[in-house]
């Protein structure tokens, strides 16, 4: 007799569509919601189901329904949390890293020189609205009025783009005119652009470990903190050129987004050259890139909306804004001004670091990853192409990358995805990277600086800014410069100069000075009296806007302030000022003397004097203490109906405070 076939075994059955939303999420999901509703409903992964699962009570487990929508969503909000803060915790780690470095005693040192002009302007803008030159004691313009221009019946400045001066304007009128105020916006946009990096990187890549190399590098560069916490215009310009290349990415989502020409816009507003860089990449990829030609037709109609934004801008200052510019006056020029640039570009690009690491990456590339590498290329080529036709090789070993400061986060964003890429999923390898690429310099300029050795001229044109010792050349030692000279009392020339004449002068006595006068004006509110050539266009501009003869005269004047280190201006000398003086029956008596040092807080590391380190990149023959000037000094002015008794010479020294 045939015994009846066993039955067969109950099948795992799949969740259905209209199945109780507990046990849907378990099927499938985020795997942390999956978790946590396994382990409150029972629910479990049967073996070799795949994935299938099925409602089977764990032991000990007293049967009961499944739990309802009502119990279940508390449990998917808290594990939707957590996940949110897994993955948001690596940005609010490194902001919590890079906060200390960018906000830590901001209101020193004193502001130098260009802080001195945005101080300046932007205090003009609380005022008045506008950047006017005149306030009534004082015509202002870094550029003895080549910035200059009539506007309303009032001298405006056009020279320089707007952004940064109402940034610091708004800063002004919250918080008050102090140099912490003044340096406040571009600390908070330094912190917006390490933001902005993480996230426009793990956009991209869909990668947390690429952004969160990429963030870490661009915190851990010195140049970077050094450009943020300067009142002018770099922090800014970092923040939105990340802005404009994130937002041309996107128009692939978004084709009809406004952000593209806003960013565009607002970038050529806080600096020109870097905006035109952004839009001859983008414009590259898109024309040229088989992976972006389907963003040629959202980029073409971006133009006429930056064109509308940036064109009038042109008309009104394109005289004035030249004056910052050294336009290429021959091809035979453009080599020299290309090396300068690579030269420069050593604190911002490791070059070396990406041509090794590059070719070992690049099957492990994605769509992602390429995306961004072939967009930081394009920028980094723009630069290279534009930057050299509008700035001379001197200008930039003075200037470094000042207007191209967006190399450094653009820089950083394919370092991490290299870095991330090379570390093949390995914690410690990622770490190791990151401090190859963030500690030392042997990704970057290492190399070419071991083989130059100092500081020194190359042929006629070229200058090389390379640190002197050995161990800066090899370590991120500018890093810990500036973290331990935060704070830290280092006074230049032009602090001490102004401390002396707050002490010593009476409110609304005029000086004259041959350097910095805006920080030293800023500094004391004492009106400041501008030194230019009888035939300066701006004296005819002046007077066509009623600004009295006296903003150019000596007339009245009560101190003068001489860098004796540095020339005269538009041939007005030190002779000069004691014969108009004493054609007036006036005199100059020494008060107070102080070594020169020039460019003590300037943002570029070639030229930053670091708190008990001095110039590291000065070279051996001048030492840490960089190039030894004659002193600055402090002359008053003695006028017959208030005669004073003449400072012996050697006591002039002992003015010194």
């Amino acid at each position: 007799m045939r015994r009846p076939a066993p039955a067969a075994a109950p099948q795992p059955r799949r969740a259905s569509r209209s199945a109780p939303p507990g046990s849907r999420a378990c099927a499938g999901g985020d795997a942390s919601v999956r978790r946590a509703l396994m382990r409150r409903s029972g629910c479990r992964k049967m073996p070799g189901s795949l994935g299938v699962v099925e409602m089977h009570p764990v032991a000990p487990h007293v049967p009961g329904p499944v739990p309802s929508d009502a119990s279940a969503a508390p449990l998917v909000e808290a594990a939707g949390s957590a996940t949110r803060l897994r993955a948001w915790a690596p940005l609010v780690a490194v902001l919590a890293l890079a906060a200390p470095p960018l906000f830590a005693h901001l209101g020193e040192p004193a502001l130098w020189e260009d802080e001195g002009d945005t101080a300046v302007f932007a205090r003009a803008i609380v005022r008045s609205g506008l950047p006017v030159a005149w306030d009534g004691q004082t015509l202002s313009d870094s550029d003895f009025g080549g910035r200059l221009v009539r506007f309303g019946g009032e001298l405006v400045m056009v020279g320089t783009p707007w952004l940064c001066y109402y940034a610091t304007a708004a800063s002004f009128a919250l918080f008050g005119e102090t140099r912490a105020a003044a340096r406040l916006p571009f600390a908070l946009a330094g912190l917006a652009t390490v933001a902005l990096l993480y996230t426009g990187v793990r956009r991209v890549t869909g990668d947390r470990r690429a952004a969160l190399a990429a963030a870490l590098l661009l915190a851990s560069s010195a140049q970077f903190l050094l450009f943020t916490r300067d009142s002018r215009h770099y922090a800014l310009n970092m923040l939105l050129t990340l802005a404009v290349l994130g937002a041309f990415l996107r128009l692939r989502e978004r084709p009809r987004s406004p952000w593209f020409a806003a960013s565009a816009v607002l970038l050529f507003h806080a600096q020109i050259l870097p905006a035109l860089a952004c839009v001859a990449a983008c414009g590259a990829l898109a024309t040229l890139h088989p992976g972006f030609r389907d963003l040629r037709r959202p980029f073409a109609a971006s133009l006429p909306w930056i064109a509308a934004g940036t064109v009038p801008w042109l008309w009104i200052s394109w005289r004035e804004t030249g004056e910052n510019w050294t336009a290429l006056g021959a091809l035979a020029e453009l080599p020299a001004r290309t090396s300068q640039l690579g030269l420069e570009s050593l604190v911002a690009v490791p070059w070396l670091g990406w041509a090794a690491f590059l070719p070992l990456v690049r099957r492990r590339l994605g769509p992602g990853d390429r995306r961004l590498l072939a967009l930081a290329a394009a920028f980094v080529a723009a630069v290279f192409a534009l930057a050299p036709l509008a700035l001379s090789s001197t200008l930039l070993s003075v200037l470094g990358l000042r207007y191209v400061c967006g190399l450094l986060p653009v820089a950083a964003g394919a370092s991490g995805v290299l870095v991330a890429r090379a570390s093949g999923g390995s914690r410690a390898l990622l770490a190791a990277g990151i401090a190859l690429f963030g500690l030392t310099h042997l990704a970057g300029g290492a190399l070419p600086w071991l083989a130059l050795g100092e500081s020194r001229t190359l042929g006629s044109r070229v200058y090389a800014n390379v640190p002197r010792e050995t161990s800066w050349k090899l370590w991120n030692l500018e890093l810990w410069a500036l973290l331990r000279g935060l704070g830290r009392p280092d006074p230049g020339t032009a602090a001490r100069l102004a401390g002396w004449l707050r002490e010593h002068a009476a409110p609304g006595e005029p000086f004259v000075t041959n350097y910095s006068w805006d920080n030293v004006a800023f500094e004391t509110g004492l009106p400041v009296r501008m030194l230019v050539s009888d035939d300066a266009p701006v004296r005819a501009a002046a007077r066509a806007a009623g600004i009295p003869e006296t903003a150019f005269s000596l007339d009245g004047v009560a101190w003068v302030v001489w860098r004796h280190g540095l020339p005269g201006l538009q041939g007005w000398t030190l002779p000069r000022i004691r014969a108009e003086l004493a054609a007036q029956g006036a005199a100059l008596t020494a008060r107070a003397r102080f070594p020169e040092t020039q460019w003590e807080n300037r943002p570029e590391l070639a030229w930053h004097r670091f708190p008990g380190v001095g110039y590291p990149f000065a070279p051996g023959r001048l030492g840490s203490a960089g190039m030894r000037y004659r002193d600055a000094v402090i002359y008053r002015v003695v006028r017959p109906a208030r005669a004073e008794p003449s400072t012996p010479p050697e006591r002039a020294a002992e003015g010194a405070p």
